[in-house]
């Protein structure tokens, strides 16, 4: 077994060939490949952490959002029954003054209804007073005695009610 350097040199170019090739051919663009697919996993991951973070300022947003609804949701409803309870002071105020102008109104009408009946009722009694004097003593009375007579008989009437 003879070492023959012409084939170890042959060999040895043989190898570097072999290598040189396959590191052109398939090493770099294996590399290539990983390189491209790290650089997509990275953009991947950056635009997944974007979108996270897209996703808490929304969800930030929202919450904030409702807050300013609930806040102003809160605020119509007291204005609300703010207004609620200014109508409701001005129906009770405004049916009082009715309640109190229809009573007024009830007021005058008894108060008409009783003079009235308090002046029928006048008449009456001077007739029967006026009867009744004739009666009792015979003969007509002249107008200043019927009239004393009357408003004596009406004044003790009128005490009794």
């Amino acid at each position: 077994m003879d070492i023959q350097v012409t084939q170890i040199l042959f060999q040895i170019i043989n190898f570097s060939v072999v290598v040189g090739a396959l590191t052109f051919l398939l090493y770099k663009p294996v590399l290539k490949i990983f390189d491209e697919r790290a650089r997509r996993i990275e953009e991947g991951q950056k635009a997944a952490e974007k979108a996270i973070q897209s996703q808490e300022q929304l969800e930030e947003m929202k919450a904030k959002a409702q807050k300013e609804i609930k806040k102003e949701q809160a605020a119509v409803l007291e204005k609300a029954q703010a207004e609620a309870k200014q109508r409701k002071q001005t129906m009770i105020a405004e049916a009082k003054k009715e309640a109190q102008a229809e009573v007024e109104k009830l007021r005058a009408q008894w108060q008409d209804e009783r003079a009235q009946l308090l002046k029928d009722t006048k008449a009456e009694m001077a007739q029967a007073v006026i009867q009744t004097s004739k009666v009792v003593l015979g003969k007509a009375l002249d107008t200043k005695e019927q009239k004393k007579l009357i408003d004596a008989e009406l004044s003790s009437i009128l005490k009794q009610l």
